[in-house]
């Protein structure tokens, strides 16, 4: 029973390290853009940049799915900050661990 136990909360541990956004669908969806954001770390802090998306207007849609995918693995995270899903822009807040990097891979599909 401690074995399941300990088994358990260290499942629950992994599961929370991951620093991956999904929101909305990209089955049968266009992907829009793609694009690989990369900062260095800043030493005792925690790293703040924004990603900004519009969608052009000729192609008259609205977002219908986000990836944000965490390549460094770490404790990282990508909120977003304004418009999204249902919406023709999004941003992006992105926060990297206290000295680490923050490297992402976004994409966007309408």
């Amino acid at each position: 029973m401690k074995l399941y136990i300990l088994g358990m909360l260290l499942a629950v541990v992994v599961v929370t390290e991951c620093g991956h956004t999904f929101m909305g669908t990209n089955v049968m969806r266009r992907q829009a853009h793609n694009a690989k954001v990369r900062f260095g770390a800043n030493t005792f802090s925690k790293r703040i940049e924004y990603f900004n998306y519009t969608v052009p207007h000729n192609l008259n849609q609205s977002i219908q799915g986000i990836l944000a995918y965490d390549l460094t693995n770490s404790g990282a995270s990508a909120n977003v900050t304004s418009g999204g899903m249902g919406f023709n822009h999004v941003t992006l807040r992105m926060k990297s661990d206290r000295g680490k990097k923050l490297q992402y891979d976004i994409y966007i599909y309408v």
